[in-house]
């Protein structure tokens, strides 16, 4: 939209000044600058968007050890269908204006009961990482979460996978980042509290993108070997001028 402003205003202004007997090409392109300036600020300014962002929760999900794997698989496939519709709709944004998302998922995991003992922290408590440690796992840390980018050259589901797949590596302990947390900084009988929060980026240039935040919370014991987790997608998105 802003190119075909731009040489509409160009070619009225070269007209006009073909008219003319007097005059320089060089403030004429000022003023078609100028022109366009103020033009694309309104438009930015027509598609500004105050929508606040709407957080869909799901069901909790408890479950064993035995039954972990079906019920996540569960969960994610309902997370994945409401993303899917969030990203097909094109609904939001002023006229003129393109919709950019940027869903969120969410998902907390905690036991359903704990027991204090006295090698573990009495209520979930933070692990810090050295620069050094966290340059080795290649991840960057703020407060109890760590951060993670991904960037591939498929779609939105495959970045996700990727995130979720190191995402619950770390916490079973199954990547060089969850050995080194299991066996330094949360030993045994201690257990995790987490939360993974995925966040879509549909603005890269190509392929897709996925920004992971693994906050990872280290306190008592399990009661027993059972979890609850807390699921949502939050939809988020902002609106630009159409190109």
């Amino acid at each position: 939209m802003r190119i075909l402003i731009y040489l509409s205003i160009f070619m009225i202004s070269q007209f006009s000044y073909g008219q003319q007997k007097c005059g320089s090409s060089e403030s004429s392109l000022k003023n078609i600058e100028k022109l366009c300036g103020e033009l694309n600020k309104k438009n930015e300014s027509h598609c500004q968007s105050n929508v606040k962002a709407q957080k869909q929760n799901l069901p909790a999900v408890s479950y064993g050890l035995l039954g972990a794997s079906g019920k996540m698989k569960s969960l994610f496939q309902q997370l994945e269908s409401l993303q899917k519709d969030f990203l097909a709709d094109s609904s939001g944004c002023p006229g003129g204006c393109s919709k950019v998302s940027a869903p969120v998922v969410e998902i907390q995991t905690k036991p359903t009961g704990t027991i204090p003992d006295p090698q573990c922290p009495a209520a979930y408590s933070e692990m810090k990482l050295s620069g050094a440690e966290l340059a080795k796992f290649a991840v960057l840390q703020a407060g109890p979460t760590f951060k993670k980018s991904f960037r591939l050259n498929g779609d939105a589901k495959e970045c996700q996978e990727q995130a979720t797949k190191f995402a619950q590596e770390t916490l079973m302990g199954d990547n060089d980042l969850g050995e080194f947390l299991e066996e330094k900084k949360c030993q045994s009988p201690c257990s995790y509290s987490s939360v993974i929060r995925l966040k879509t980026k549909t603005d890269v240039k190509s392929g897709c993108g996925v920004e992971l935040e693994l906050a990872v919370l280290c306190g008592p014991p399990k009661k027993e070997r059972e979890w609850v987790t807390h699921a949502s997608l939050t939809k988020t998105f902002r609106c630009e001028v159409a190109k």
